[in-house]
């Protein structure tokens, strides 16, 4: 069920940017963190996590995770890196599951505004 939400919200945020020419940004940092270049057991600690951008290649995608808080990465790395749940990440860092939503919700939202201002 859980997966079958995941795809619809996919579905719909393609439709409503379908015009844009490039991949949404949900899928490129997706990409971007969960590079088929690093090795499976590659994790990252609390400080690396911290500089989360120093390991993404892309450069507009970095400077514009730059700008969240270490929470915020933190969440974006636990969710589309290590595959954890909302649930899962609340557990982890004392937080609800809406709570860990919201803010990944939010980080993403900081980031596709401070990613489309560098490209205009």
């Amino acid at each position: 069920m859980q997966q079958v939400l995941r795809n619809e919200r996919i579905n719909l945020y393609r439709k409503h940017f379908k015009d844009l020419k490039e991949t949404p940004l949900e899928e490129r940092l997706l990409e971007e963190i969960a590079d088929p270049g690093h090795s499976e057991d590659f994790l990252l600690t609390d400080d690396e996590v911290e500089h989360l951008e120093t390991f993404i290649e892309n450069e507009h995608l970095a400077a514009a995770i730059a700008t969240l808080s270490t929470a915020d990465k933190t969440v974006l790395y636990q969710y589309y890196y290590s595959e954890l749940n909302a649930v899962e990440i609340g557990n982890r860092t004392g937080k609800t599951s809406q709570g860990v939503n919201k803010r990944r919700r939010q980080a993403l939202a900081r980031i596709k505004k401070v990613y489309r201002n560098i490209y205009r």
